[in-house]
């Protein structure tokens, strides 16, 4: 249940304040577990979800039908917390009755291909990985004329607009992220105190984290600096290229791989200085903690462990990781000069086929990023009577894509430390019986969650879902080229300088993405729809 932490006083003139307000439903009073009344938000201000809903009521989108009408969404979500914003739409919408299908992603894309050559294409759905399975096929409609008339989509991550994030290099809004994980470089702060070193800037610049990989590098206390899921390879371009939204340099136009190169060198020096923690099922890893199948972030013995956002609340914030003495706490990765950060984007988008693509489109968007869905997601997940065996919250819960302030605050308080003062109190942990943040955590880890939540709001994703060919590219050219090794081994291993790569892979990323597009126009002609790039 949302609670929230405001003094009796405060609760007088904020109900006092809403009599006077005339007319503000969104705001009702509600009752804290401790007796006193609350107002649902503390201040309106510009951004929070009362204006934004306004906003898109006073937008210039077309009337939402009042027909009775179903629509069918699919996806490889949480099945509950899709169905709980499934059944908050229907709510609002009740001449809408909303079918959710749920797939594993083990043969998602097939599933989805069978049911539009069925005859049964869903009215909106998620997409998996590979954009070019979704645009060589046709499956995506415009929504251009929803996208760029609704004002809600003003306040969502910068990215998502001014990189053209489902644009896919044409001047038709096809897709657009509906799912936002931040990846974070996890710093381990008891590793620092063990070595008596200071921990980083929350605020660092790429030196600064590479001289932080090498300082919690210690032989005598047998420390490693880093060990990656996602790599430094990834990173780099986003963190040094001026104008790069994509993997090895992308623009939005082409690949300019120089700071690729730069990143792999980097990378292959730091594996070969044995500042990177022994790879998993090694003769290393087995001298290092007497376990070859022993994962690094587990070790108690690492500086940094470069995950994805949902590591977290699933394994780093859990009593089998806080017992050993981890006291995991997020970075961002370092900003870049445009303010990208690197992070994970999953995408969605309406049927080319929908007979309802006004309505597909807000389903969507409800799904995804707006402020009503997002409010009924913040109390599915808040829901730990509802699912108290597993809650929502530890199941790989993503971020905000709005940039409502409301939800963020509630979001952040109510699943993370904060070193702001509270609104919200955390929610309770029915599995561990405790409230998930204690004042404890508030304290000694609030100020790297406030950092961290303040600097991730301006993702660039992997390459596969944003790039036209960039799959392709993979695996005919970077993966291939050269000789048996892919090209990031025949730096780290044969000593090979990526630079003298830079020609060759710029030439055939860019013919892949060429020939992506190429096909995507002639699909998308057979069914009407003119794609120009």
């Amino acid at each position: 249940m949302k609670k929230k932490v405001v003094s009796m006083m405060m609760a007088a003139s904020l109900v006092t304040g809403m009599l006077t307000g005339c007319g503000s439903s969104a705001a009702p009073v509600q009752t804290t577990d401790n007796g006193t009344q609350a107002d649902a938000s503390t201040t309106q201000t510009e951004g929070t979800a009362t204006e934004g809903a306004a906003e898109a009521e006073a937008s210039a989108l077309p009337e939402m039908t009042t027909d009775e009408i179903t629509l069918t969404y699919m996806h490889f979500d949480n099945e509950q917390l899709v169905n709980a914003v499934a059944d908050a739409f229907m709510a609002k919408y009740p001449n809408i009755k909303v079918e959710t299908q749920a797939f594993s992603t083990d043969g998602y894309n097939d599933t989805l291909l069978n049911l539009v050559q069925s005859g049964q294409m869903p009215d909106c759905f998620m997409i998996l990985g590979n954009c070019d399975f979704a645009l060589s096929n046709a499956l995506l409609g415009d929504m251009t004329p929803y996208w760029e008339n609704d004002p809600e989509n003003e306040n969502i991550l910068p990215s998502i607009n001014n990189a053209k994030l489902g644009y896919y290099g044409t001047d038709k809004k096809l897709a657009t992220p509906i799912k936002f994980f931040p990846d974070a470089i996890y710093c381990d702060l008891n590793v620092f105190e063990t070595l008596n070193i200071e921990a980083p800037s929350t605020n660092w610049t790429w030196d600064e984290m590479i001289d932080s990989f090498k300082a919690a590098t210690n032989t005598d206390a047998g420390t490693y600096g880093f060990n990656q899921y996602h790599s430094l390879v990834t990173y780099y371009p986003v963190a040094h290229g001026s104008g790069c939204i994509g993997e090895f340099g992308w623009d939005g136009t082409g690949y300019n791989m120089e700071q690729w190169a730069a990143g792999v060198n980097q990378w292959a020096e730091l594996v070969n200085g044995k500042y990177h923690a022994p790879y998993g099922d090694t003769d290393e890893m087995e001298a290092w903690t007497g376990d070859r199948t022993m994962w690094a972030a587990y070790t108690g013995k690492l500086g940094f462990q470069l995950d994805a956002w949902w590591t977290y609340l699933n394994l780093f914030d859990t009593p089998d990781y806080r017992n050993r003495g981890m006291e995991w706490v997020p970075y961002t990765t370092p900003v870049s000069d445009d303010g990208y950060v690197f992070g994970v984007l999953d995408f969605g988008g309406i049927s080319s086929s929908t007979e309802h693509p006004r309505e597909a489109y807000e389903l969507l968007k409800w799904m995804g990023w707006g402020v009503e869905g997002w409010q009924a997601k913040l109390d599915a997940y808040q829901d730990v009577e509802t699912y108290a065996e597993l809650p929502l919250y530890r199941q790989a819960m993503p971020c905000p894509i709005t940039m409502d302030e409301e939800i963020w605050k509630e979001f952040q308080q109510s699943f993370y430390p904060t070193a702001q003062t509270r609104t919200y109190q955390s929610v309770f942990d029915p599995v561990n019986g405790e409230d998930l943040v204690t004042a404890d955590e508030d304290t000694k880890y609030g100020k790297y969650f406030d950092d961290f939540f303040a600097n991730c709001k301006n993702p660039v994703p992997f390459g596969d879902c944003q790039i036209p060919g960039f799959s392709s590219f993979l695996s005919t050219s970077y993966f291939a080229v050269g000789d048996t090794l892919g090209v990031e081994d025949q730096v780290r291993i044969e000593g090979k300088n990526a630079n003298d790569f830079v020609a060759e892979l710029e030439q055939k990323g860019n013919e892949a993405n060429k020939a992506a597009l190429e096909a995507a126009k002639e699909a998308y002609a057979m069914i009407g729809i003119e794609l120009n790039y």
